[in-house]
């Protein structure tokens, strides 16, 4: 003989089942913050060939970096870098910010740096700290740089800064620099990985 089910345990069951999928819901919003902050760009590789400054390479050659940019420019009036190379005399290179070298009459950029120990290709993510603003770091080949930039083009973003890592591979006969970097286009984000940073 089956027993047939009242209508108000029926009732507390719908009840509790109704309340199992709130919880379940609440607990996915957690997870999943609809207002986090979101990267709309990809990290962007680059390499880079430079003089040192004060080197023997050809007259108007390259010798700074406008990190943003991704180019190798020159260092003239114009100061349109970020950070200058020269070469320190011990054997090791000198990676100097913009206002160290001169600052334009539009004013200067901001430029913090800082070595980060590790192999280049296993530094996934630019420090919180220990940066050294408007500073020259002295490297020899293989040592990774971070780079962190205050930059108008974050003027409407949350955080007005944007992060970069490079690595100095080889310095050929002559004074000729080869390297590589990443930057990261999303002001506030610290990745280096691969496609769109989730952080």
């Amino acid at each position: 003989m089956i027993t047939p089910i009242s209508s108000s345990r029926r009732g507390r069951r719908a009840a509790a089942g109704a309340l199992m999928l709130a919880i379940a819901a609440l607990a996915t919003a957690a997870c999943s913050d609809p207002f986090k902050l979101k990267a709309q760009y990809s990290n962007e590789p680059f390499i880079y060939s430079v003089y040192g400054m004060s080197g023997a390479g050809p007259a108007n050659a390259p010798a700074a970096l406008d990190v943003i940019g991704r180019s190798a420019v020159k260092v003239d009036g114009t100061f349109g870098f970020d950070i200058a190379f020269d070469f320190d005399g011990h054997g090791k290179i000198l990676i100097i910010p913009q206002k160290l070298v001169g600052t334009p009459m539009t004013g200067g950029r901001v430029v913090a740096l800082q070595r980060i120990s590790g192999a280049y290709e296993s530094v996934m993510e630019a420090p919180t700290r220990n940066w050294m603003l408007d500073s020259a770091v002295a490297v020899i080949p293989g040592e990774t740089v971070g780079i962190r930039l205050t930059t108008a083009s974050c003027l409407y973003q949350l955080s007005s800064e944007m992060v970069a890592k490079i690595v100095i591979d080889s310095v050929k006969t002559g004074g000729l620099i080869f390297g590589r970097g990443v930057i990261n286009p999303n002001c506030g984000f610290r990745s280096f990985a691969e496609g769109i940073p989730d952080k």
